[in-house]
């Protein structure tokens, strides 16, 4: 699993004087996981003095990695300080859920290629590829589907949550017109999730840590990011985690992330669907 991402890596720029470049790696790094917390972390609009102080946080890591030189800490900056910042302004600032997606989709991938420009942090989106269909990816893409919503189906029906709001808005919908929403939903939200976890944070850490490093960790952030989500709790965060890493796996296999993205549409939709059906 090594070779593949290894050998796409970016090169990275001269060891800056007077630092050593094992050092030079490891703060990279750090900077990168610490950038992929700062977007986990939720964003709650009854809390805002802790959003300030984690976009504080981020700026910080920001300019860190700016006098650090890292490239790869660059980019991951250029692209989750945009993310964070959208976020942030859109959940505090009351914008339809609609709208603070696609802008999110949109707008750091538009600032990373901006930051393409300087041919220091080239190529800025290796990652942005079509990838390449191995022997085994449309099995383990098909498993991973039916993996998922048969534990998100045993864990719903054991534990009986409470349905997040969307998805009580959802219920109250004619079900055609429930499903034909979470198909929107899943088409869309997957995109800035794959371009952050399977995109940037894996393909940076790949470049400092290397590629087993950057599978797990992103896998552990992914799994971070939905401990609120559905499933919730220490069990949907686990969950969440095992299935990031085997995307994680598939991304590395493919070289792109078209065929996680498939993969994260099409489990999105029957998680949904199940979801709606089962909470009803």
């Amino acid at each position: 699993m090594t070779s593949e991402l290894e050998d796409s890596a970016p090169p990275q720029p001269a060891t800056r004087r007077g630092t050593p470049s094992s050092v030079r790696t490891t703060l990279a790094g750090a900077f990168i996981v610490a950038l992929g917390i700062c977007a986990v972390l939720p964003i709650r609009p009854e809390v805002p003095v802790r959003t300030a102080i984690v976009g504080l946080v981020a700026v910080a890591l920001i300019v860190g990695a700016c006098v650090l030189r890292s490239a790869a800490a660059i980019r991951a900056a250029v692209f989750i300080g945009p993310l964070f910042g959208l976020f942030a302004v859109g959940i505090l600032g009351g914008w339809p859920p609609a709208v603070t997606t696609v802008l999110v989709c949109a707008l750091p991938l538009a600032c990373l290629l901006f930051a393409g420009r300087r041919p220091a942090l080239r190529p800025v989106v290796p990652w942005l590829a079509r990838g390449s269909l191995t022997p085994g990816a449309p099995w383990l893409g098909v498993a991973t589907v039916v993996l998922s919503a048969a534990a998100l189906t045993a864990w719903a029906l054991v534990v009986r949550p409470e349905p997040p709001e969307y998805m009580s808005e959802l219920q109250r919908l004619p079900l055609w017109l429930a499903i034909l929403g979470i198909v929107a939903f899943a088409l869309v939200n997957p995109v800035w999730e794959e371009m952050l976890f399977r995109g940037v944070l894996l393909t940076e850490l790949a470049s400092v840590w290397g590629v087993r490093a950057a599978v797990v960790l992103q896998a552990v952030l992914f799994g971070a990011a939905h401990f609120a989500g559905f499933p919730s709790g220490p069990v949907g965060m686990m969950m969440a985690a095992a299935w990031g890493f085997v995307m994680g796996v598939m991304r590395v296999r493919s070289g792109g992330i078209l065929i996680t993205y498939l993969v994260h549409v099409t489990a999105n939709a029957v998680i949904g669907t199940l979801a709606v059906l089962i909470l009803r």
